[in-house]
This record gives C-alpha cells, sequence and structure tokens, in this order.
C-alpha cells in the first residue's frame, strides 16, 4: 500500500463527520457476521474498530423511530407485515431471521431495536451515521429522538430523498447530511439542489463512481461517500480516487485488508 493511499485512508474531509483512522464504515453494523441493523451488529462493528457504522430508521403507525431498513417484515422477520402500518408493541419482540451463508448463530434472537436504544450506546469515539428511509413527515420525531437520546458520539444523516435530507440538514445544522444516489441520473437531477441547501456531501453506489466523477464533485467542493464495497481491490480503487467513506458489509475484514 503506497504513501498516498495510507494518508488517504487515514483523511477524512473536514466536511465529515467522521474522525477515526480509517474510512472503512459498518454497512448496517458488521453485517456480514451479526443481523443488520441490531445492536449486537452495530456494536460489532464499533468493537471491532470502525469509527463509524451506519444504520437505517422508519416509522411504526404509532410514530415510533425504529432501526430497520425494508418498508415490509417478510424478509427479516417472517412477517408479511408494512412497517409503517404496524405498532412497535407488535414488532418488537419478533426476532431477526440470519441470514444462512454468513450471520454466526451465537446472534440469533436480536430484536428490532428503537433508534433512541442505539443512540444511547455510541462510544464517545465513534460515529452513528443514520440512513433516513421515509418522506420528510418523520423528521419531527427524529429531531425529538436525538434531542432527548444522543448524549455522545457523533452522528451524521443520509438519504436518498432529497427533501428529506433538505430538512433534516436546516433541522440539524451542524451535523453532516448527504444525499443518497444509486445512478447518476439521480445526483445529476439533485445536485442544484444538494448545492443550494449546502449539504455535505453525497453518497453514491460505488459501481457509479470513476475518477471524472470525483473530479466534477470534489471542484464542487463536495465530499464523497460511497456502498457498499467488500472486496480490498475496489475499497482502495475508490479511496484513491479520493472517495472518504466506504461502507462495507465487513468493516474490520476490509480495514485489515487494506493494511496489508
Amino acid at each position: 500500500m503506497n504513501q498516498n493511499l495510507l494518508c488517504m485512508a487515514a483523511f477524512i474531509f473536514t466536511s465529515s463527520a467522521l474522525f477515526g483512522q480509517s474510512a472503512i464504515v459498518g454497512h448496517r453494523g458488521a453485517s456480514y457476521l451479526a443481523p443488520e441493523n441490531t445492536i449486537a451488529s452495530l456494536e460489532l462493528a464499533w468493537t471491532l474498530g470502525a469509527p463509524s457504522t451506519e444504520c437505517d430508521i422508519m416509522m411504526t403507525s404509532d410514530n415510533q423511530v425504529i432501526v430497520f431498513h425494508d418498508k415490509n417484515g417478510k424478509r427479516l422477520l417472517g412477517k408479511d407485515i408494512e412497517i409503517k402500518n404496524t405498532t412497535y408493541d407488535h414488532i418488537r419482540n419478533l426476532k431477526i431471521i440470519l441470514p444462512k451463508k454468513s450471520n454466526d448463530k451465537k446472534y440469533e434472537g436480536q430484536t428490532i431495536p428503537l433508534l433512541s436504544d442505539v443512540l444511547s450506546r455510541i462510544p464517545a469515539d465513534k460515529e452513528l451515521i443514520i440512513e433516513i428511509k421515509t418522506d420528510p413527515s418523520i423528521i419531527p420525531f427524529l429531531s425529538a429522538v436525538v434531542k432527548h437520546h444522543h448524549a455522545q458520539g457523533k452522528i451524521a444523516f443520509i438519504a436518498f430523498d432529497i427533501e428529506t435530507i433538505i430538512l433534516a440538514k436546516k433541522t440539524f445544522p451542524k451535523t453532516p447530511c448527504y444525499f443518497l444516489a444509486s445512478n447518476k441520473e439521480d445526483l445529476k437531477r439533485s445536485l442544484p439542489q444538494v448545492l443550494e441547501h449546502s449539504l455535505d456531501g453525497v453518497n453514491l453506489k460505488q459501481e457509479i463512481i470513476d475518477r471524472s466523477l470525483v473530479s466534477e464533485l470534489h471542484a464542487m467542493e463536495l465530499d464523497i461517500w460511497c456502498w457498499t464495497v467488500n472486496t480490498p481491490h475496489r475499497a482502495k480503487a475508490l479511496i484513491d480516487m479520493g472517495v472518504s467513506c466506504v461502507t462495507s458489509d465487513r468493516p474490520a475484514w476490509l480495514a485489515a485488508q487494506l493494511k496489508k
């Protein structure tokens, strides 16, 4: 690993909330080893050395902000239920189904946490990146949860919905907020609003990133994060291009491979 790459891996843009020695971030925690978006997975990512881990949030029908990715519970809970139409009491004790290929069986029995449960567990020297999976209606409830339960560590927000992330930035002006895009068309369409509302950067599907795009975005003074990278070769290439945050299902393993 050359010296420039080592410096880039350790360097985090000043607009970013990250402050560790690595730009490798846990995707829904250490989700290769423990069930995604659970307390076990998120804490494991931090314990294994990731400076930051990402989680997803949405709301139940009784306006509880939960840490969960899917709109429907079929994949992770084995229940064909719409999360937004279900109370938290109805799902709070349902067990997350472990993926057959990777998760350790010792993590069986994990349940859906409230965001408040996760915020209270952020280590002082770590960060939680919160992906908002809903429309802007969640923001007042999110604001109340953050106000009452975020005691230490740092947070950042990301979202695919441009109006949601704009409102998040207005509500949390000192908190890094990044627009998510999975293709160049969505990115191009939303860039004027990203710039107008002083978002801190963009978080892109790694397959759409190339040197030309990185140069263009850096010229606009936008920081660049990406998802989801699980191979050392691609992670090295992205960091070498100037991507400051690489999200991975295997953050500790990937960081170790990059150090070799």
